[in-house]
């Protein structure tokens, strides 16, 4: 747990939507520079200006991140009340705000109340929402706070592009990498190289790799695919752009991103030879950080 605090701040400030606009954008970097203040103002300018719109809302969830972060648990709350009163429900366009509330909410029940009060309160939203993306959002958090030091959940192999592997219990007696990622992902493309040479290099040693996915509805140039034709996509990109990863099976399951809490992507996680968790990372890692996790799992 000592690394928690360390691991939710990046996770706030890191897994920024690239889809923001302009009202998020500018409080996100008030935020950075630790100016609240600032942030709300810009907030209460757009509302005058734009009224309670989608931006407006997301501007809000900034702001509930930002408070909760600088120690402001009371403040982040009223952000939070505010936002649940706005969006009742996850049947509305504005889930990115809403998962923000619901963030939020937790990291503050996880300060005053401990950690089974925080795992049931998310264990009980998970249970409300639909939606994939704001589930997967919920089990990131989910997953930050229970996932190390416990048993891999199952990842279901049934659907996969690449080698067959029928379950993650095949491969106890190795370090396993478990590399979550999109299609249409920037980032993931990006770790990719570093993960190809990780594999040639200690493949050998005994590193298992698995790289989850999920459909997420869209194809080539992000128009809207059939589940056959998103299928067929991935496997065109991953030959186009994930070279070396001929030896690593891809399955394409949903429950499993959700489980894992692979909202942000990549989302990497390591799995020792005993089928335990040892790190989760809702982010990308360098390759010499990765590396160096890689090389003690192998020599345990």
């Amino acid at each position: 747990m000592r690394r928690l605090p360390v691991v939710l701040a990046a996770v706030f400030l890191l897994t920024f939507p690239a889809y923001a606009g302009d009202l998020t954008r500018a409080i996100r970097s008030k935020l950075s520079a630790g100016d609240l203040r600032t942030g709300e103002a810009l907030a209460e300018d757009w509302k005058a200006a734009h009224g309670e719109d989608a931006e407006y809302l997301d501007g809000l969830g900034w702001l509930a991140r930002g408070a909760q972060l600088l120690g402001q648990q009371d403040k982040a709350m009223d952000y939070v009340r505010e936002l649940r009163r706005r969006i009742p429900s996850d049947s509305t366009e504005n889930l990115v705000a809403l998962g923000a509330a619901i963030e939020v909410e937790g990291r503050v029940i996880l300060l005053r109340h401990g950690r089974g009060a925080a795992l049931l309160f998310y264990d009980r939203e998970l249970a409300k929402v639909r939606d994939t993306a704001l589930r997967s959002r919920i089990g990131k958090n989910i997953s930050l706070i229970a996932l190390e030091g416990s048993p891999a959940p199952e990842i279901d192999f049934r659907d996969a592009l690449g080698p067959a592997t029928r379950a993650l219990a095949d491969l106890r007696g190795q370090p396993v990498l478990l590399f979550f990622w999109a299609h249409w992902c920037g980032d993931c493309r990006a770790q990719a190289p570093a993960i190809a040479r990780l594999v040639a290099k200690h493949g050998p040693k005994g590193l298992a790799v698995v790289a989850p996915t999920r459909l997420y509805g869209t194809g080539k140039d992000d128009k809207d695919a059939s589940p056959a034709e998103e299928r067929a996509h991935i496997a065109e990109v991953l030959k186009a752009s994930y070279t070396g990863f001929e030896s690593i099976p891809v399955p394409i399951d949903e429950a499993a991103m959700v489980r894992y809490g692979a909202s942000a992507t990549p989302t990497l996680v390591l799995v020792d030879k005993k089928g335990i968790v040892r790190l989760y990372t809702p982010t990308r890692m360098s390759e010499t950080e990765l590396e160096r996790w890689i090389e003690t799992l192998i020599a345990e």
